[in-house]
């Protein structure tokens, strides 16, 4: 064999790692999720610490509030809110927000709701913020005529 034969092999393998490697995490954020909003919501983070902040920023979790909340969001909406099994919410966690917060609160079918899940699943990030863009209302900034205050109004 060779050289660059060799080199194809050691990425195609590489690359197929990187896959399943990615889907494990996807999959143990869920199950993060899961417990993270169990234990907010418990409040069962008191007996380590008096804030929830001061939890998640234990060196042993060393988790973001922003990203806590994030994979928190994506189990209450996908889950929760939509009734979709965790088998198929083996998706970016940054596209599954993204999409989900065009669709929560929303009464969607459950074709819609798996066309979204299709749509986190087969689009890229720019792709989905794209989308995000075009759902999102049109805002206009308007001086007020008493105070002079600049105020986003939404179209």
């Amino acid at each position: 064999m060779n050289e660059i034969t060799l080199n194809q092999e050691e990425a195609h393998k590489k690359h197929h790692l990187i896959i399943r490697i990615n889907t494990e995490i996807r999959r143990n954020l869920l199950d993060l999720a899961i417990v993270l909003k169990y234990m907010h919501d418990k409040k069962l983070y008191k007996y380590y610490n008096d804030t929830w902040e001061a939890y998640l920023a234990n060196p042993e979790i060393g988790i973001s509030r922003f990203f806590a909340f994030k994979i928190m969001k994506n189990y209450e909406i996908w889950t929760e809110e939509f009734h979709v099994s965790q088998a198929k919410l083996k998706i970016d966690a940054e596209k599954l927000y993204d999409i989900g917060k065009q669709i929560t609160g929303k009464n969607l079918t459950p074709e819609e709701v798996e066309e979204k899940l299709e749509q986190a699943r087969t689009l890229s990030r720019s792709d989905v913020r794209q989308l995000k863009s075009e759902y999102q209302p049109s805002y206009k900034m308007i001086t007020c005529p008493h105070c002079g205050m600049e105020i986003k109004v939404m179209l």
